[in-house]
């Protein structure tokens, strides 16, 4: 069973202000509410913060890890066709390639897709030869990502929490 909730400004705010910093201190979030919409005590932040993630709003908080840094710099997106009768087999041979950072399972040409982070075209060759010889797999197709030109979920959000302040 899906349990709805409906949030109200302050928890769109407060649900803004965790997206664009999951580090921040819930007296900040206090603060600035309290400033920008109305007085609201820290507790009164926790217990709203705890609700959302009850109802499934908010689901952790996440650390994002600079690969490039680390000297990984090439993603690749992979297209797998596998046997359906192997399709669980594979789904958890392809969970002990550490490459592999997010595994879909999809309609439409292939029934899986996954994005790796590799080193170097030559790494992430290995990898998908790696994905290829799992008993189950038929095909693959690579594609290499040259650019990176929006990772931004914080239009989305904003568009979905405008969208549901002005509806409730």
């Amino acid at each position: 069973m899906i349990l709805r909730y409906h949030t109200d400004e302050i928890d769109n705010t407060i649900v803004k202000k965790l997206n664009l910093n999951a580090r921040i201190p819930y007296t900040e979030i206090s603060k600035q509410i309290s400033k920008e919409i109305k007085p609201l005590s820290v507790g009164t932040v926790h217990v709203r913060v705890k609700k959302l993630e009850e109802y499934g709003i908010i689901k952790g908080s996440t650390l994002i890890i600079g690969y490039e840094s680390l000297g990984f710099h090439l993603i690749a997106f992979v297209g797998i066709l596998s046997d359906s009768r192997e399709s669980q087999l594979v789904k958890e041979e392809l969970k002990k390639i550490p490459n592999i950072v997010q595994l879909y399972i999809t309609s439409g040409k292939y029934n899986l897709f996954c994005r790796i982070i590799a080193k170097d075209p030559s790494d992430a060759r290995n990898v998908i030869s790696r994905i290829g010889k799992i008993k189950g797999v038929l095909r693959t197709e690579s594609t290499i990502c040259l650019e990176e030109s929006i990772n931004d979920e914080n239009r989305l959000l904003s568009n979905i929490l405008k969208k549901h302040t002005s509806t409730s």
